[in-house]
């Protein structure tokens, strides 16, 4: 069946009440009932009657649940969250029965075990087969059924510990209320828009322990007090989420133990890239041995600029702690290289910022971009929504929104939600992808926005994984990359953050419109690697906690605050004095698909430094480099071997010779 451009052109339907949300939730279910219930009944089962079935079913679930379950992090109206979260709660449940039905398995098993019709299948066929199978034997289906029983317990229970962790980040209103005297050292624009309460009858500012107020007032703010009151603001939220953490931690040892593994690391990674804990404590603490002298004599240079400020202003230096390190760092890039971040802002206007990295994106995957109509259903007004299609213009590739702005109880972080996959329908044809894009950019009187150069880069990095589900080309949703090979794309088009062909692209002033000097993005590309060991260091403390406490063998054997705070002082130089903070409390890659895959960061920096500087920097164009990677790393998403891709792409085996140079180990 061929349908027309604009049914393929169809934008996402949002419902817009909480009683839209509850329907469509128990109509996604009844429907995937009925089809389940018609395979089980089948006597004689084949791919197409049994398995097929199955995953075009699996195919629609998805799509009508990520647009219900996505509206919990980003709806202006408190119902509707509400409703989200609940649907999520009442899908997640389904899902964790769906896949504990051991009829269902009988049937894939049959399919399976039937070698010749096996041996007939196309190769993403016979690999969803395959996965099934295997997805549905590591659900615990070969267990007794005491076993099952169990695993369902302990599945439901996880999916209402994440689902809550989540639900207190974003719901979050912690602040701190300080003087304009005390927060001197911060810009105008700063207090701009800034709501001010009275206090003791002074009039106090309202900071938020939001990203962009921390990191604000820990770069500028010259009183320490004032610093470290808005980081111990921050790093102390959501108290609650330290239990929830604690027994989300025991219940995945739990389940790892009922299918026979010895640890959690050990039952997740066995369907990684990296396969085995072992593998990624190797590349972790490799890395951290590599990366620690720098960093002491990194440390060591922010200690000795905190002290001879200190001794300037007649004060004693008392030593160097987490809510210092923004501000000294900054001076070291000012001092070094003679670059101000703040002038660097004013190179990277959000708008310009967005549209140009849409552009690098589109121009080298060989596409183009256009906005769309405004008439299309969002969830908020202020959302744009943009169609991407071929260069060319012979092919319509699928829907991308951004929600850029600042809104009371959205997701505060950059992310992307693939709202919906290039996958087979009911009817055999292709579904257009969507991709939603979240931040929480808060506009000044103006409306204008500035970025940092680390913002620019999280956004790059994001606009990795929309693009990545836009292009991707397999059948079945069923068939997901490892995180370890998903994070490749995002990692890899950060790259052009530091290169001065793009930088000459992304950087055009808000006032003048004039691109950034040559010297300016010279000495920019020359600031890269300054506190880089610290800033590495910090990445391998997270992935060694995130293996640390789902490697232990029994339960009650760590405590998921001290061990996070003893290890970052350990291994990322950490110090908080003798405050008490607990940042494992919003480390919410823990609770929302990264467990055992924070990792995936630092394995897929390795990985992607080397593909952009085989392809991307070398003799072949952005275009022909770009094709290239969106044949074989893209459109194949999860139906291919990993490292087959890579190694296709690369025409050789990984190495991690270019990732240790854009470190500043050579």
């Amino acid at each position: 069946m061929v349908q027309d451009i604009d049914t393929l052109r169809s934008p996402v339907q949002f419902c817009t009440s909480a009683e839209d949300i509850q329907q469509a939730a128990e109509s996604a279910i009844n429907k995937s009932n009925a089809v389940i219930e018609r395979v089980v009944s089948e006597q004689a089962p084949a791919f197409k009657n049994t398995i097929e079935l199955l995953a075009k079913d699996n195919n629609e679930f998805r799509m009508v649940t990520r647009a219900l379950t996505f509206l919990q992090n980003a709806s202006a109206d408190e119902k509707i969250r509400d409703a989200s979260s609940k649907a999520d709660t009442i899908l997640d449940e389904f899902a964790v029965a769906r896949d504990m039905r051991t009829d269902v398995y009988k049937i894939v098993r049959a399919v399976y075990d039937n070698k010749e019709e096996m041996a007939q299948l196309d190769k993403e066929d016979r690999l969803l087969v395959e996965r099934l199978e295997q997805k549905l034997r590591a659900n615990g289906l070969q267990l007794t059924a005491e076993q099952r029983t169990q695993v369902e317990r302990v599945n439901k229970r996880l999916v209402e510990l994440e689902l809550e962790f989540t639900r207190n980040i974003n719901q979050d209103k912690s602040h701190v209320l300080l003087s304009r005297a005390e927060l001197d050292g911060l810009p105008a624009s700063f207090f701009e828009t800034r709501r001010t309460e009275l206090s003791d009858n002074v009039e106090k500012f309202v900071v938020s322990a939001r990203a962009a107020d921390v990191t604000a007032v820990l770069k500028h703010a010259t009183n320490e007090a004032t610093r470290k009151a808005v980081y111990v603001a921050q790093s102390s939220r959501c108290p609650e989420n330290i239990a929830l953490l604690q027994e989300t931690v025991h219940l995945r040892l739990e389940k790892a133990q009922l299918f026979g593994f010895a640890t959690y690391a050990d039952y997740v990674l066995d369907q990684h890239m990296a396969k085995k804990p072992v593998a990624v404590m190797e590349l972790e603490e490799s890395l951290s041995a590599k990366l620690r002298p720098l960093a002491e004599e990194e440390m060591a240079g922010l200690c000795a600029l905190k002290q001879a400020e200190a001794e300037a202003a007649g004060a004693v230096y008392d030593g160097f702690y987490e809510w210092d390190y923004s501000r000294y760092s900054s001076q070291v890039v000012a001092n070094q290289h003679s670059v101000d971040m703040d002038e660097i802002k004013e190179y990277f206007a959000l708008d310009s910022v967005m549209t140009k990295v849409l552009n690098l994106y589109t121009t080298t995957l060989g596409l183009k971009i256009v906005e769309a109509s405004t008439d299309l259903p969002v969830w908020h007004p202020s959302v744009k929504t943009y169609e991407v299609w071929e260069a060319d213009g012979s092919a319509f590739v699928g829907h991308i929104y951004l929600d850029l702005y600042e809104r009371a109880d959205k997701c505060q972080d950059i992310a992307v939600w693939p709202l919906r996959s290039a996958v087979v329908g009911e009817d055999g044809t292709r579904m257009t992808p969507a991709s939603a894009m979240l931040a929480s950019f808060e506009p000044t009187e103006s409306t204008l926005v500035l970025l940092t150069h680390s913002n620019v880069k999280s956004l790059v990095h994001a606009f990795g994984h929309a693009f990545q589900n836009l292009c991707s080309k397999s059948k079945w949703s069923q068939l997901t990359a490892p995180r370890d090979f998903a994070e490749i794309s995002s990692q890899m088009f950060v790259q052009w953050v530091w290169e001065p062909k793009s930088l000459r692209t992304l950087a055009s002033h808000y006032q003048t419109g004039a691109t950034m000097s040559d010297e300016l993005i010279e000495r920019l590309i020359a600031s890269r690697n300054t506190n880089g060991a610290i800033r590495e260091l910090r990445q391998v403390f997270r992935g060694l906690y995130d293996m640390d406490i789902h490697r232990i063998t029994k339960a009650g054997t760590i405590d998921v605050v001290a061990h996070y705070n003893e290890l970052s002082k350990r291994v990322a130089l950490a110090s908080y004095g003798d405050t008490r903070v607990f940042k494992a409390a919003t480390f919410s890659h823990m609770m929302q698909g990264y467990d055992c895959g924070y990792y995936s960061y630092m394995w897929a920096s390795v990985i992607s430094a080397d593909m952009f500087s085989a392809r991307f920097s070398g003799p072949d164009s952005d275009a022909v480099a770009g094709a290239a990677f969106r044949s074989e790393i893209l459109q194949p998403g999860g139906a291919c071997d990993p490292s087959a891709c890579i190694e296709r792409f690369l025409g050789r085996a990984p190495s991690n010779r270019a990732f240790l140079q854009t470190i500043g180990l050579h």
